[in-house]
């Protein structure tokens, strides 16, 4: 069918001036990352990237972040030293792409900075180029970033477009983040397998969960604390390249996977400023709202740097790091041990498993098939799995997620389960050392304070007196914080401080 412009749309209206706050890079653990590795930080130096825009005029489009075309030009200002290549041709200014082009790779602003190859796209002509033939195009550039959303207008070439996109991702090993609409779900690309899903942390985006491909996926993969998905979308797709540049200057190929960056990405997602934050059940991997949480490209980049390391059922692994591997159906799965110190304590435990469908290409047709592959932890000892501890087993989506606070001592067992043999997978960890929740205490006003912090918000913990440490312990309090308000700290208060020294304590019931 034919395919207008007016179908496909903007995430947020084109604006005529773009102010644009500087603490999200601190948000996103950019400002701490920069500041521990100076001159080493990577910006996407040497990452080749693609932007599409959904322009609303036709002629000359206006999809670029500056005017210019048809031939290849260069950027000025925000962009300068920068080359632009107007791929759908001779092109006019489009505020909404300086915004997002501003976000992904401007000039001491964009988290892909480096950047200076980018390769431009209307959104029409992307989606054309996708569809039209026998087989996609092969797009330049490693990653991509499409701040758009939308609809063909036909259930069936809208699931076309979709599978013909993952098709390439994955014959060409590609990295895309899409922003998410609002309302329901937009078909383009938001339902995509194997890009990444960018939402914001004011919760600005679809909850609705796929509805073309496969129901019920869970989307967003991650959130950004801006306004708009549009700008969150190019920050992870900076934040993508700048993993990149890591990965290639690692000299492991495997490293740069689109699968392992994606899982990367995934279990560096922070929830600190989530308190909110939880997983329904099982068999959804995602919270409904914030997806695995915000990005944390501090925690991906030390993620990453954890390197390599193969499943095993007798070699201990780190405490972070990663595998590219390929799954088994055998009972025991892929299997990575790790322990958490005697006298020390896992703050977060954070863990994430990625894999693409099958999508074989017949003359232009596109059938998909999914693999089912499972992420579980259990406590261990001598490599002997025991207590089966948390679970993520979708049956419809390609990721798995898992989400611990305060993992006592001890050995753990992460393990990948599946009903394929042999098929690709990346698997990320991170556990965070810490010293788990804590109580301190004032006086004021003549009232006494007790303080909980460090808590985990979906844990109940009972708050204990004792007049010393070798009588009785009294329980004063029992709570939840996400009962109420979600929350890391709690506190409780006596209408009188106490005449004499009395000890108080937290008890809780730990994973294990």
């Amino acid at each position: 069918m034919p395919i207008t412009h007016r179908q496909l749309f903007c995430l947020l209206l084109p604006l005529a001036c773009h102010a644009v706050r500087a603490d999200w890079l601190s948000d996103i653990g950019h400002t701490k990352l920069a500041a521990e590795l100076g001159a080493a930080m990577p910006t996407g130096a040497g990452i080749v990237l693609v932007q599409s825009e959904a322009n609303n005029i036709e002629s000359p489009p206006n999809y670029l972040p500056q005017a210019g075309g048809p031939d290849s030009f260069a950027g000025i200002g925000t962009f300068a030293g920068k080359t632009f290549h107007p791929e759908s041709g001779a092109g006019t200014e489009l505020g909404h792409g300086v915004a997002v082009a501003t976000f992904f790779y401007g000039n001491g602003i964009g988290v892909a900075r480096s950047a200076t190859e980018i390769h431009n796209y209307t959104a029409v002509d992307f989606i054309t180029r996708l569809t039209d033939g026998i087989t996609p195009e092969v797009f330049p550039g490693r990653v991509q970033n499409h701040s758009w959303a939308g609809s063909l207008g036909d259930a069936d070439e809208d699931l076309k477009a979709i599978r013909a996109f993952d098709f390439m991702l994955d014959r060409d090993q590609r990295i895309a983040v899409t922003g998410l609409s609002g309302g329901s779900l937009a078909p383009l690309l938001g339902s995509t397998y194997h890009a990444i899903a960018a939402g914001t942390r004011s919760a600005a985006h679809s909850q609705t969960g796929t509805t073309t491909d496969g129901i019920g996926r869970m989307k967003p993969d991650l959130v950004v604390d801006v306004q708009y998905t549009s700008y969150a979308s190019a920050i992870v797709a900076g934040s993508a390249a700048a993993l990149l540049q890591e990965a290639i200057a690692s000299g492991n190929a495997a490293a740069e996977r689109p699968q392992l960056l994606k899982a990367v990405l995934i279990a560096g997602a922070s929830k600190q400023n989530l308190p909110q934050w939880q997983r329904d059940a099982a068999a959804e991997p995602y919270d409904d709202v914030f997806g695995a949480g915000e990005l944390d490209l501090y925690h991906a980049w030390h993620l990453l740097k954890g390197g390599q390391q193969p499943h095993s059922t007798s070699v201990e692994r780190s405490l972070q790091g990663w595998d590219f591997a390929t799954s088994t159906t055998d009972a025991n799965g892929r299997r990575y041990f790790f322990t958490v110190p005697e006298g020390s304590i896992a703050e977060t435990f954070s863990a994430a498993l990625v894999w693409h469908r099958d999508i074989t290409n017949l003359l232009g047709f596109y059938f998909s098939s999914l693999p089912d592959l499972n992420l579980k932890l259990y406590a261990a000892s001598g490599f002997t799995t025991g207590a089966l501890i948390s679970s993520s087993t979708s049956s419809v989506d390609n990721v798995e997620h898992l989400f611990l606070r305060h993992l006592p001592a001890g050995q753990y067992c992460l393990e990948v389960s599946a009903d394929t043999d042999a098929h690709d997978f990346a698997l990320a960890w991170q556990a965070v050392p810490g010293i788990g929740p804590r109580v301190t205490s004032h006086i004021s006003s003549g009232q006494l304070f007790i303080d909980a912090a460090s808590l985990d918000p979906l844990t109940t913990y009972t708050l204990e007196t004792s007049p010393d440490l070798s009588s009785a312990w009294t329980a004063v309090e029992t709570f939840r914080t996400a009962d109420g308000t979600a929350s890391f700290t709690h506190t409780w208060t006596s209408p009188t401080a106490p005449a004499t020294r009395q000890f108080f304590r937290l008890r809780w019931t730990p994973v294990r």
